[in-house]
């Protein structure tokens, strides 16, 4: 096949970077994919650290920081006639999974596609543990996590590059498929570590939501919301699963909460290093 592009935008990532690089090398075929790695607006050494963690790859560094300006840039150098993988730069992706996405999205039917994340939170707290298996009981994520890692067809990456300046640069993708161009891929499955204190944890839930917030002013509404009945069910079924939930559903509630006294168009970046400290 000709070369999947694998773009990987990475803002001071060099705590992280070299581990993510050398679980998706191992037997990832360079014949069939091209690795881009973008460090932006980076004051570490992002771009050092991923030249020495994989020589074969492609280093695009860029003063300008924001991770869509980013993927632009590195959709700029990759091969627009093949399938183009998006994955953020701290987690753990083997080539097996990559693999699979891109064979999701060489077939006709699928314009996108993405797998089922696992969250590692041995580092966290108790409650950030109880946030995440509340977070699990979520219906939504029956069908896989679009976001962090997903995958799009040729014709997909240029419906929807160059992306515009927004926050959740997933959700906008995602919403610019219609829900049977989406495809959930079984064999695909990565994980991204949780942060460890609930502080920090609603920092990016505030960004989520703020994100989606805003693509959503964009005309790309969700296609689905939350289904809190459903989680409530699920508790009310199951004891083990009251709490967690419980949980889950408050801390989402504290964030659209916290959100409405936020000032109208205030530009932030929350940015979890808790996470990013854990080896």
């Amino acid at each position: 096949m000709s070369k999947a592009t694998i773009l990987i935008p990475a803002h001071d990532e060099a705590e992280v970077i070299g581990r993510t690089l050398w679980f998706l090398s191992r037997g990832l075929r360079l014949d069939d994919f091209q690795v881009i790695v973008i460090a932006n607006g980076c004051s570490d050494a992002t771009a050092a650290r991923a030249r020495a963690a994989l020589p074969q790859a492609r280093i695009i560094e860029t003063e300008q920081a924001g991770k869509c300006h980013a993927l632009n840039l590195g959709y700029a150098a990759a091969n627009t006639q093949a399938p183009i993988v998006c994955m953020d730069a701290d987690l753990d992706v083997t080539a097996e999974s990559v693999t699979a996405l891109v064979a999701a999205v060489s077939d006709q039917d699928a314009m996108a596609a993405c797998g089922k994340m696992k969250v590692d939170t041995a580092h966290a707290s108790a409650l950030v543990r109880a946030f995440y298996q509340g977070w699990r009981s979520n219906p939504y994520f029956d069908r896989g996590k679009f976001g962090g890692l997903f995958a799009v067809s040729a014709s997909g990456a240029a419906r929807v590059f160059p992306l515009p300046d927004v926050t959740a640069d997933d959700e906008y993708v995602r919403r610019s498929f219609g829900e049977g161009q989406v495809a959930t891929v079984p064999g695909c499955t990565f994980v991204a570590r949780s942060p460890a204190t609930l502080g920090a944890l609603v920092n990016i839930r505030r960004r989520s939501l703020r994100g989606a917030r805003e693509v959503a002013k964009l005309g790309l509404p969700s296609p689905e919301r939350i289904r809190r009945f459903r989680m409530l069910g699920r508790a009310l079924s199951s004891p083990r699963e009251a709490l967690p939930i419980a949980v889950f559903l408050a801390v989402v509630t504290w964030v659209r909460l916290a959100l409405v006294f936020e000032v109208a168009d205030e530009t932030r970046w929350e940015r979890d290093l808790t996470s990013r400290a854990v080896r």
